[in-house]
């Protein structure tokens, strides 16, 4: 069985200030802790990595669908859910951890809520959205591939964790979608990022949302309003997390696919020294997501049952 390091357990100073990396020797199947004193090379490219941080950061993203088609009970679901949530995300990430959070809503128009990344403990009144327009989605995910930058968005100077990025949509897109998405999963950030989306009633292309995600289960679809409530706090809660906490997936077998269908080293932790190279970020991220998915797994099927008919479902009850 699969175990978890925690890098959260192993001094800050060494992992922060000093700048130590998880490591994993191959001939000895072993891991260690590498002092910045060993041979590492961020490179210009190493995009999670920063100079002495004083402390690690991790922003969850909304985008939010407020098309003509919310209107009316699943907006105001939608409303009153993300005021209950917003309590929820306090203390979501260990106490050297700023959570923040960014919220996005797209309709004809995209438009940030938040100029910026605020911390979780600073948001908490939640400003009622309204629904009009199309949907424009290929727009916002352009504009999120921008804000997705260490000049933007992500420019806090701590050690910051790859997003977590949540879609919610009830409808199909108006524009060119595939173009902006395309742009999108060039971006780093995207790439390493934990990607969740939840279609809102029995319109929604949930082709779209599984194109988003990379995963199908980890786009899920509610089908009326204590769904959408019980489902947008079940997925906010645990990508936000999972996402916030230094942890690599470990085990002494060999390499394997994630649920993705991508590899990723399997690391003992039997001993440690000095020796090894560093996980890389495709490794921690694979890693995150396995274990993301299988939460969510778990969580849906107490939510909306077990495997379910979605063709012989009546959907939008109470919409």
């Amino acid at each position: 069985m699969p175990k978890w390091i925690d890098l959260n357990q192993v001094d800050d100073e060494d992992i922060i200030v000093s700048k130590n990396r998880l490591s994993y020797n191959a001939d000895s199947d072993q891991v260690s802790v590498v002092s910045a004193a060993a041979p590492f090379q961020a490179g210009e490219n190493d995009f999670l990595d920063v100079m002495e941080p004083a402390k690690k950061s991790m922003t969850i993203f909304f985008l939010i669908d407020v098309s003509g088609s919310m209107k009316g009970t699943k907006i105001g679901s939608l409303n009153s859910t993300m005021e209950e949530l917003l309590p929820s995300l306090i203390g979501v990430g260990e106490a050297s951890t700023d959570v923040k959070i960014a919220v996005m809503k797209f309709s004809t128009q995209v438009e940030w809520i938040t100029p910026e990344p605020v911390r979780i403990e600073e948001y908490q009144y939640w400003n009622r959205l309204e629904a009009e327009g199309l949907t424009f989605m290929g727009d916002a995910f352009m504009e999120l591939s921008r804000k997705l930058s260490r000049s933007s968005f992500l420019s806090s100077p701590s050690l910051s964790f790859a997003p977590v990025i949540f879609l919610l949509s009830d409808g199909s897109p108006n524009d060119d979608w595939k173009k902006g998405l395309k742009t999108l999963k060039e971006n780093r950030w995207f790439q390493h990022g934990l990607k969740i989306a939840l279609g809102i009633g029995s319109q929604v292309n949930m082709e779209v949302l599984r194109e988003f995600t990379g995963n199908d289960e980890l786009a899920v679809q509610a089908r009326n309003a204590d769904q959408l409530r019980e489902l947008i706090k079940l997925m906010a809660i645990t990508s936000s997390q999972i996402g916030s906490r230094s942890l690599a997936l470990v085990d002494n077998r060999s390499p394997e696919p994630t649920a993705s269908g991508q590899g990723f080293v399997r690391m003992n932790t039997s001993a440690v020294n000095s020796g090894g190279t560093a996980p890389t970020e495709e490794l921690v991220a694979n890693a995150k997501q396995q274990v993301l998915v299988e939460e969510i797994r778990m969580g849906t099927r107490d939510i909306l049952g077990e495997a379910v008919d979605l063709d012989a479902v009546d959907y939008d009850e109470g919409w």
